[in-house]
């Protein structure tokens, strides 16, 4: 984060009174020792009355934080909140009676009478809102979106095309379980934008109760996957709502092999029969390499697969290559990697230079197995069972 006035501004405060701690980068804590001097008439206050254990509290943390962000740029307007539950007397100063309460404090008014915010807590609502009483406009960057959007026609034509893995999200416009999940929805279309053979849509179905019915929909969110093939099952998601546990179900179930970032993984392209050529490849005498070729080529040419089939020539292109220069593998991950890097690549070919990589690394000595075990450690845990939760219809 920029270092700006505002910044500051809060660390002089915190010398003089207090610490201020920061809920998010841009979110400043408010509590009786710092209170008066950020609350002081002399810039736009919104703040949010909260408690730890509230639920909607939590619910609205990261578009309250994703509010915060998108005013950091302005010295005169402060996003702010106030753990009531722990700081209670500021609680019953401004008449708290449940939570989360916002309260906005405007430049040059009295501090002593703010004004009730009476909105919904949907990110657009609040910046809505701020635009309005600041006139200031926020930054706020949304998710780019490629949820397929269904009602009952569509729905009919999309989510049952058996050529197609295809998952819906049935949900309701007042459903705050909803809110939570959309950007976290909408990141998943984009993790698998490039896949022609996935769609991730969703369906406002509160008030269709023909849909409901056929589909049991019994609260809000319902999320349910209708995988490719004649007579596949529909599948049900119960799982935490976080980007990694949808991104892992999208890959069991539709044979995908993405990260969370919307790049393919390291066993992405890699085939094990001419894996276990390569690795035989690497410590041949010169007279063995061109048997392995050899070997390796009617290994490709057993590739029904179409795009597989091209993957597996690559691997038989490497290893000519290697013929002659021994550095080749090296030298060309190097220059892939440098490309992709420089950002020159196109998302519609990354995938291929991400399959190219992942089929140098066994040329370079590096198990697919193994990389795959050492990213799966270092993935986050599992979010929470909240994640779970449903608005009940």
């Amino acid at each position: 984060m920029l270092f700006n006035l505002k910044s500051a501004a809060i660390v002089v405060v915190a010398a003089v009174a207090a610490a201020t701690v920061a809920a998010g980068p841009d979110v400043v804590e408010l509590t009786p020792k710092n209170f008066k001097q950020i609350v002081d008439g002399s810039k736009d206050v919104f703040v949010k009355f909260m408690a730890p254990w509230c639920g909607h509290c939590r619910n609205m943390a990261e578009d309250y934080e994703k509010l915060a962000a998108g005013y950091s740029h302005d010295d005169n307007v402060v996003i702010a909140k106030v753990n009531a539950d722990e700081h209670r007397d500021l609680g019953n100063k401004f008449k708290v009676q449940g939570f989360p309460t916002l309260k906005f404090f405007p430049k040059n008014g009295d501090v002593a009478k703010p004004e009730d915010y009476t909105g919904g807590r949907d990110l657009d609502s609040l910046v809505n809102f701020l635009r309005e009483k600041t006139g200031t406009a926020s930054r706020i960057k949304k998710a780019v979106s490629h949820v397929v959007e269904l009602d009952y026609d569509k729905f009919k034509e999309v989510a049952l095309d058996e050529s197609k893995f295809v998952l819906v999200e049935y949900y309701a416009t007042w459903c705050g379980h909803c809110k939570t999940l959309a950007p976290i929805y909408a990141q998943l279309s984009e993790v698998f934008q490039n896949d022609d053979d996935v769609v991730i849509a969703n369906y406002e179905a509160s008030e269709d109760s023909k849909i409901k019915a056929e589909y049991a929909i019994g609260g809000f969110p319902t999320i349910i996957a209708f995988p490719a093939g004649k007579d596949a099952e529909k599948i049900e998601y119960d799982g935490n709502r976080g980007l990694e546990d949808l991104v892992s179900f999208v890959n069991k179930h539709a044979g995908t092999q993405r990260t969370t970032k919307g790049l393919l993984d390291q066993s992405a392209g890699r085939l094990d029969a001419l894996d276990s050529i390569a690795r035989k490849y690497l410590a041949a005498s010169e007279a063995q390499r061109v048997k392995l070729i050899a070997k390796a080529k009617k290994a490709a040419d057993k590739v029904k697969d179409s795009t597989q089939a091209r993957f597996a020539k690559y691997y038989v292109k490497v290893m000519e290559k290697m013929s002659s220069a021994s550095d080749f593998a090296s030298k060309e991950a190097e220059r892939l990697t440098n490309v992709v890097k420089s950002g020159a690549v196109s998302a519609g070919k990354l995938d291929g230079f991400t399959i190219r990589q992942n089929v140098l690394r066994v040329f370079l000595g590096k198990d697919a197995a193994s990389e795959k075990e050492a990213e799966k450690e270092s993935e986050p845990e599992s979010k929470p069972e909240a994640d779970r939760a449903k608005d009940e219809l």
